[in-house]
């Protein structure tokens, strides 16, 4: 199951972003500071010495911070000067730890982490005497579970005859493999969108003939990892997949678009897509993550939209991958798909 900010809180975030990207002049002031914190940001601020410029920055941040009253998750301040101070400030509504940054542009990456559209993803490495299985929300490891057995290496004189020992050998892999897939029915399977197996090969197609056909349907099998791996090697891997199957899916989604299109089941302009909403039409809404509201007034628009889907029950995608927003912006930014045409 994907774990995203609520949508309209994204694209919000996602907005900002943007925004900011187009109006500071450097250096920036950047702090984040979550419930709780505020008056130790407040503290951080003032006794930190810097040139008289950034310390007019500092002081405007500084004086927007007292005037907070309670809240939940952080604020998150942005301030810059250029004929006088410009402050820019967003809350979230995740917590955010305490930064302080001085740099030539505004620090987002706090803000890019939490637009991150993190997917359950369960990574097995596996051999024929031990498996690691490991949960991760995102890049982010939650749980861990390491399963050790007993399978003879190698035949050895004076014992067992070899025909035997094979059959015997035989039977200690297979126990051994459906004890893993004993222990993988204790994870969150329902949730989990996406099984990375690796280990020798043999190994692997030896795993997956035992495992049930909703299992296997969800496994993608890794070349080049094994239980020798690191950290790192396994967290590059995670990444790229994660962005594979992230296009996959929002590419299953464009393929929706297209056969909706032959159906004249698409709506592309943001009022009929409103009027849609009203009536309970739409079934899909697509998002371009780049989408850029030129206006405040088509800003509202575009989150009150998101809202109206959210009060109609209709799905709400935003489109990341790049290749897949070239193919959607054929469409346009915003991408209705209906249920049935309401006009």
């Amino acid at each position: 199951m994907k774990d995203i900010l609520p949508p309209r809180e994204w694209c919000h975030v996602n907005c900002f972003i943007k925004e900011l990207k187009d109006a500071y002049s450097p250096p920036v002031v950047s702090v984040y500071a979550p419930s709780g914190k505020v008056d130790y940001m407040i503290k951080t601020l003032e006794k930190t010495e810097r040139e008289p410029a950034v310390e007019e920055v500092e002081a405007a941040i500084v004086e927007e911070l007292g005037k907070l009253k309670t809240f939940m998750g952080s604020t998150c301040i942005f301030g810059w000067k250029e004929e006088t101070v410009v402050v820019k400030k967003i809350f979230t509504s995740p917590v955010i730890s305490p930064i302080y940054v001085v740099d030539d542009e505004p620090f987002v990456e706090p803000l890019r982490d939490i637009l991150e559209i993190r997917h359950d993803v369960l990574l097995a490495i596996l051999d024929y005497k031990t498996a690691i299985l490991r949960s991760y929300k995102g890049c982010d490891a939650t749980r861990q579970k390491k399963i050790k057995s007993y399978v003879g290496a190698r035949h050895r004189k004076g014992g067992w005859s070899q025909k035997r020992f094979s059959r015997i050998r035989d039977m200690q892999i297979r126990h051994h493999f459906d004890s893993v897939a004993d222990e993988l029915e204790n994870f969150d399977l329902k949730n989990i969108e996406v099984i990375l197996l690796g280990g020798p090969s043999n190994a692997k197609k030896e795993f997956l003939r035992g495992l049930r056909k909703g299992i296997v349907d969800k496994t993608v099998v890794i070349e080049k990892l094994d239980l020798s791996s690191n950290d790192e090697e396994i967290g590059v891997m995670i990444i790229d997949q994660l962005d594979r199957f992230r296009k996959e899916q929002e590419l299953e989604q464009l393929t929706k678009v297209k056969e909706n299109t032959k159906r004249e089941l698409i709506l592309t302009e943001n009022q009929e897509i409103c009027a849609a909403l009203e009536a309970g039409a739409v079934d899909t809404i697509l998002i371009a993550s780049d989408y850029y509201a030129a206006t405040p007034e088509e800003k509202e628009r575009i989150l009150k939209m998101i809202e109206a889907a959210e009060i109609s029950a209709a799905e709400i995608e935003f489109i990341t991958n790049k290749d897949v927003l070239g193919k959607l912006h054929r469409y346009g930014s915003v991408v209705a798909s209906l249920r049935y045409r309401p006009f």
